[in-house]
């Protein structure tokens, strides 16, 4: 039997050489799996970080994926060494890249050492905002409310809309 995964987006972030990053991780993806959209970018205040960290670009990419979730997670934590992320204890600080799955199809709870849709969603404008331009109309699994919903319901004023990677360059 085949679980429908669709959506299938998956949250982009960094605050590390932005540009770079992302950059290379969208090449990647590109090449391993069909990328069928892709939100704006939005630049964020490091939220959680000590005062002078980088602020974050933050982006989704809607994907058709044939293989499973945890092969997916395995490709994006591959994705997020290549490009030097360094998991430190805590989850609380600047990276070079930040790859989640934030939401797939109807399924929702643990699957194995992640959640699905991503919690984030729930509690942050700059993951659901572009999650809700990808798949707006789709239906949270759990909350059974809209991801449109959803980003309406936070408060995104601390958003900044971008038109590309090197605008957003932050140091």
């Amino acid at each position: 039997m085949t679980i429908a995964l669709d959506p299938l987006v998956v949250g982009v972030g960094s605050n590390l050489d932005p540009a770079r990053h992302v950059a290379a991780a969208l090449d990647i993806l590109c090449r391993r799996a069909l990328m069928v959209d892709i939100s704006v970018v939005y630049r964020s205040p490091a939220i959680g970080l000590p005062q002078g960290a980088p602020d974050f670009l933050n982006l989704a990419v809607r994907l058709q994926w044939e293989g499973t979730l945890f092969e997916l997670k395995a490709l994006l934590e591959e994705i997020e060494a290549e490009q030097g992320r360094r998991r430190e204890p805590g989850a609380w600080a600047s990276r070079t890249l930040d790859l989640d799955i934030l939401t797939a199809g109807h399924l929702y709870g643990r699957v194995g050492a992640f959640t699905v849709p991503h919690p984030d969603i729930e509690r942050f404008a700059h993951a659901v905002v572009p999650l809700a331009e990808l798949a707006g109309e789709h239906i949270h699994p759990r909350l059974e409310v809209s991801y449109a919903d959803l980003a309406v319901r936070l408060d995104a004023s601390h958003l900044e809309r971008i038109d590309s990677l090197a605008d957003g360059t932050v140091t």
